[in-house]
């Protein structure tokens, strides 16, 4: 015990078990904000803002056989996020979040998530689009929109659409689903 007792000292006086120095290459600063004024939030199919940030976007029907291959789109239907009472050149933006539970991982889309009564669509999703871009949303990506920059009104509407897409050959029946979503100041 004492063999080893005397080697610790030792190790520890002749500096043996100390750890290498490492010197810094370079610093990070990191600079933000915190704003004391929000935005209103809302949203819907009209363009006119709503009164509330949850909201429903009722889809069109459309025939199971424009659905019939993977790929294949249908039942556009737009919708906007309305962002007041923001201080006017406020850059801002919409996040889906990619942690909501509907999205699915392989395609980045919304799964249906109707109830199994009556029988609900099956191989289709539902797929958003960036109303700016026209490009469809990966939202396994949890990326921003398009920007859009508030005007002097203060008000500004980010504009939406969302789609059926075939996963394969769609068979009829309701399709529910949701996403969760953010306004970002980008």
């Amino acid at each position: 015990m004492k063999t080893i007792a005397l080697a610790v000292v030792f190790l520890a006086a002749t500096g043996v078990a100390a750890l290498p120095a490492v010197a810094a290459d370079g610093k990070i600063t990191l600079t933000g904000e915190i704003t004391g004024t929000t935005c209103s939030i809302s949203g819907g199919t009209g363009s006119a803002p709503g009164t509330s940030p949850d909201f429903s976007v009722p889809l069109n029907k459309v025939q199971a056989s424009a659905l019939k291959a993977p790929g294949q789109t249908a039942g556009a239907k737009p919708y906007y996020i309305h962002v007041g009472s923001c201080p006017k050149d406020t850059t801002v933006a919409v996040m889906y979040e990619s942690s909501s539970p509907a999205i699915n991982p392989a395609t980045g889309n919304l799964v249906n998530q109707a109830p199994a009564k009556p029988t609900p669509a099956t191989f289709v999703e539902v797929q958003l689009v960036d109303g700016v871009t026209h490009q469809p949303m990966d939202l396994r990506l949890g990326q921003n929109s398009s920007p859009a920059k508030v005007p002097e009104s203060g008000q500004v509407s980010l504009p939406f659409a969302a789609q059926y897409i075939a996963t394969g050959t769609a068979t009829p029946g309701p399709v529910s689903t949701q996403v969760l979503y953010s306004v970002t100041f980008p």
